[in-house]
Order: structure tokens, then sequence, then C-alpha cells
């Protein structure tokens, strides 16, 4: 069973603005915030995901200007799956696997690209279309480096060089109905072609002061490669094992935009591009 929508890639958890809702409902909304990814075709797949560093992309690169194609998968897809050990996942359960491809053009450097992470300040200024209200919104409320995994710990953003060491590092981020929760960022691979950014949850997630993710739950890795030239290949892959059986699957176009939002900053592509968002 396939459903397709047009849109992008996937998002963190606590990146996304729930407006305030009854708790059980925003917690549901979080969570499928925090996995689904909405392509220019979505589907809930039978295969399984396979990211650069294990073959033949899995689901393969949309063309460049044409949206990502996403997939996402469900526990009951992924029995018997066990994530490549170039993805450094330790994967002991899931209740929602995501994956996006994409190309697009950049010119500029693969330190171009890491700077985006470094600069986690900006974060808070990337936009969203919100279909509930119709217009352009605040994707992410606070978003602070941090140099320790304590959210008191704040200090300036990153360098591209503290990123290039590999080491990894602390920030926080948080929304309306999240508290900040802590996220360790860490570069796992930097050249000139191919940069390689893993980032997961530091401390347990909370919704309303109920624990909803264990530390290391939502996992994410982002890859850059350069195909020739200025064309790059773009690949995102989520995971997310949640404490609580709430994850709901109603229709995608209310995460879509977020997850348009956060592909659109990390790859350099204009935020307010309203030819991209899904409008109701």
């Amino acid at each position: 069973m396939s459903q397709d929508f047009h849109g992008t890639t996937g998002a963190f958890a606590p990146m996304f603005n729930a407006g305030p809702v009854e708790p059980w409902c925003a917690m549901k909304r979080i969570l499928l915030a925090a996995v689904l990814v909405v392509p220019g075709a979505v589907s809930w797949a039978a295969d399984v995901p396979v990211p650069p560093c294990a073959g033949p992309a899995q689901p393969t690169y949309a063309a460049v200007g044409a949206p990502p194609n996403v997939k996402v998968w469900y526990a009951e897809q992924l029995e018997g799956w066990k994530p490549p050990a170039c993805s450094g996942w330790n994967l002991s359960s899931a209740d929602a696997v995501a994956a996006s491809a994409a190309r697009f053009t950049h010119a500029g450097t693969a330190d171009d690209l890491l700077k985006r992470f470094a600069k986690v300040s900006d974060y808070e200024s990337i936009p969203y279309w919100s279909p509930n209200n119709q217009e352009w919104r605040q994707l992410i409320r606070h978003a602070n480096a941090l140099s320790g995994p304590d959210v008191r710990q704040e200090r300036e953003d990153f360098t591209i060089a503290e990123l290039a060491k590999g080491d990894p590092l602390f920030l926080s981020m948080g929304g309306s109905t999240i508290s900040d929760v802590v996220y360790r960022l860490q570069v796992m691979q930097h050249t000139p072609d191919r940069v390689t950014v893993a980032m997961e949850n530091a401390v347990a997630i909370r919704v309303l002061g109920i624990p909803v993710l264990r530390e290391g739950a939502a996992q994410f890795l982002f890859t850059f490669e350069r195909e020739q030239g200025d064309v790059w290949n773009f690949y995102v892959l989520t995971r997310v094992g949640s404490v609580l059986n709430v994850i709901a699957r109603p229709p995608m176009d209310q995460y879509a935009n977020r997850a348009i939002a956060l592909m659109r900053h990390f790859a350099g592509l204009p935020a307010r591009d309203e030819a991209s968002v899904i409008k109701r």
C-alpha cells in the first residue's frame, strides 16, 4: 500500500512546534514529525532502506530540482532488518524508519555544507508553511550550541574546525510542547566530496513531562556526496524507537512542510519556496 505526496525530508522531534493541543494528540504529532519524510513520491515501503555507505541508495536519488524520493517503514515492515554497520546504529527497536534521497546543485565546498550544521543559532530562523494556519511560522523555538550535555551549558555556535575534528558535540533544541532536549552531533566523514553527519538525542525526550523516547532512540544520519561538478546527492536516514506505542498514521501533510523546511535549510536552498510546500 502506498500513498503519494509532494514535499521532502524528515525531522527532529523537538524541532516541531505543536500548538496547545490535548497531550496524547501532541505526543503522537511530535513522534510522527520526528520520523515522517514527505517526498515527491512517498511510499509505505515493503523493501528496506539502504544508505549510500552500504550500496546503491534506497530510495534512489531524485533529479535536481525535483522533490526528494522518500520512503517510510513502520515496525512490522522492518522485522529482521538490521541497519548496515556503516550507519553506526545499534538498532534495538524501531517504531519507524524514514529515508529521503535528493539531488541539488551546490557551487560551494563541503565545508559550506558543514557550516549549516555548525550554526545552531540559525535553526531558529527556519520557516515552514503551516497548513493549519495558512501562514509561514517558526519551525524551532529554541536552539543552542552547548559546551557539554547539559542545557545550561550554552555557548556560541560551533566552528567548522570543531565539527571537522569528529568529536561528539552537543546542542539543544525545543518547541512549545517539548522542553529543550540535548542532542549529540558528530561528523563521521569529512572530505572535499563527502560529508556525513550523525545526530541523536543524548537524553530521554519528554512530552508534557512524559518520557516518550529513550536516550539514543531518535537517530539521524545525513550524507552529502558530490556526484559530479556542482551536483550533490543528499541522503537522510532517520529512525525513532519510542517508549510508548503511540505512533498513529494520519495524513502526512501537517508534517510534510516541517520536513521540507529542514531539508531546504541544510541543502542551502531558498527557505520560503511556496512551490515546494503543501497547501490545503
